[in-house]
């Protein structure tokens, strides 16, 4: 593992001995902009972070490593969010209408992490990250051979042993950032004592107003604790060891900690105007369905969470035994050779069929489709030829690309529409661990977008794909093979 830190104007890497667990600084490049002043210029910032990786790649080998990244909150954005108890169950929507009031027309341009944890529990921080930054880290972290495991807030790691009543202090050429969690939530102070400015000023934070001294952090004292860059990284690889729960903007964004512990809730609500949840919404499209009698049999299966269905009820002679625990929703299935190639071609097949269908003269007929595996049903509502079950002959996948995390597809998933919504779960797929996705995409061309990337990654299968006319949405029911 290396551990990278992210300053504004610098890249560091460091490297933990396996002797001794020591941390060691390798090596230190200056960004040839400072990224604050280019966080917006997307095309600007893959260069320089390019530029700064191609430096480092030239005196360290970056290839096939996993990366620890812990970023300067100087970088980033912190909002804090008062939600009653009694809209709680809603926090997801709460937290994004706030950055919403907060960002305005600018809300897309960040990805969000929220937690509450040692305050008060109404009181949700929320980091933001321009999504130009942390797209191009990973992109050219990725392009450096580098696999990304962790990029957390700095102020997450310094915070991560902190007691209520203490306050972490990091050193930045001469700026200082104090942070603070207490029970009125999270606090952050930035500023110097030369210049003309000559005190701190508090970013943000609920609590009373702190008159810092300089001579406090100079001299050790159990209430001002001071990090340099080897002491966050040796407390970074102590959370990591310890798999203490920590934001990471590698995740998928919302609410990803709720009292220390990993909130697992990962239902995301994205429409523009109303309030309804997504099952809400499931029960809704069901209720449509049922006046097509032809398709009924098919909604129920769509409504379903299980991805691995019993082939026996769609008359194939090749039946398998499937065992679903429903809590976990996994499922057990004696492995057969080649069952991943065989649903990868069904899954590359299908899609091909549906984009076929999308693009041709007859779908402003079609009522309904609904392609489960390589069995395809179309219903105009009219015997008109069209209207009928069929299976879908598989091809040859041709080479795809590596595998894709589960978090980088959510990603994808929010980036391509403010439509979207998505379900996730955890299975098997016969003998591999698997996420298990259900996307709801708004319209035939948002569901063609995100398939175009389903089918370029080695570990990504289409299950199931289903079109409703009648609210113009296509579900995708994705499985995730992990990396």
């Amino acid at each position: 593992m290396l551990y990278f830190i992210v300053h504004s104007d610098t890249l560091s890497v460091f490297k933990k001995s396996s002797d001794n667990d020591s941390v060691h600084l390798k090596l230190k490049i200056k960004f040839h902009h400072n990224l604050i002043s280019i966080d917006n210029n997307s095309k600007l910032l893959s260069s320089v972070i390019a530029q700064a990786l191609d430096e480092l790649g030239e005196k360290i080998d970056l290839e096939n490593k996993h990366a620890a990244i812990a970023i300067d909150d100087s970088i980033l954005s912190h909002s804090l969010n008062t939600i009653s108890k009694k809209n709680q169950s809603s926090l997801s929507q709460y937290i994004k209408r706030d950055l919403q009031d907060k960002w305005k027309e600018l809300f897309r341009n960040y990805f969000s992490i929220s937690e509450s944890k040692k305050s008060s529990k109404n009181i949700f921080h929320t980091v933001e990250m321009n999504h130009y930054l942390r797209e191009k880290i990973k992109l050219n972290f990725n392009n450096s051979g580098i696999d990304i495991k962790f990029l957390v807030p700095m102020s997450s790691i310094l915070l991560s042993g902190a007691k209520s009543t203490q306050y972490v202090v990091n050193k930045s050429s001469r700026i200082y950032s104090v942070f603070n969690y207490s029970k009125k939530g999270f606090s952050f102070y930035r500023g110097s004592f030369t210049g003309k400015n000559k005190k701190l000023t508090r970013i943000i934070g609920l609590a009373d107003m702190i008159k810092f001294k300089e001579k406090d952090f100079k001299d050790p004292n159990l209430k001002y604790i001071m990090f340099n860059d080897v002491k966050i990284v040796e407390f970074f690889a102590k959370i990591i060891k310890d798999s203490t729960p920590i934001l990471n903007f590698i995740k998928p964004f919302g609410v990803q900690i709720l009292d220390d512990q990993k909130y697992r809730k990962t239902i995301l609500n994205l429409d523009k105007g109303s309030n309804y949840n997504f099952s809400q919404y499931a029960k809704n499209t069901i209720a449509g369905f049922l006046t097509l009698g032809l398709v009924v049999l098919a909604l129920i299966r769509v409504s379903d969470f299980n991805f691995l269905y019993n082939e026996t009820s769609i008359n194939t002679k090749d039946s398998k035994a499937v065992e679903t625990t429903s809590a976990v929703r996994t499922v057990a299935v004696k492995p057969a050779i080649n069952q991943v190639d065989k649903y990868l071609a069904s899954s590359h097949a299908s899609m091909d069929e549906f984009q076929v269908i999308a693009n041709s003269a007859n779908i402003s007929k079609i009522q309904s489709i609904i392609i489960l595996d390589n069995h395809i049903t179309i219903n105009t509502g009219s015997n008109d030829g069209i209207s009928g079950t069929y299976t879908i002959k598989s091809s040859k996948v041709a080479s795809l690309q590596s595998s894709m995390p589960i978090y980088d597809l959510l990603s994808v998933i929010v980036e391509k529409g403010n439509s979207n919504q998505f379900e996730h779960s955890e299975g098997l797929f016969f003998d591999k661990k698997s996420d298990n996705v259900i996307i709801r995409c708004e319209g035939l061309d948002g569901s063609i977008e995100i398939l175009e990337h389903i089918r370029q990654y080695d570990n990504l299968i289409s299950r199931k794909i289903v079109y409703n006319k009648i609210d113009n949405s296509v579900h995708l029911y994705v499985t995730v093979l992990k990396v």
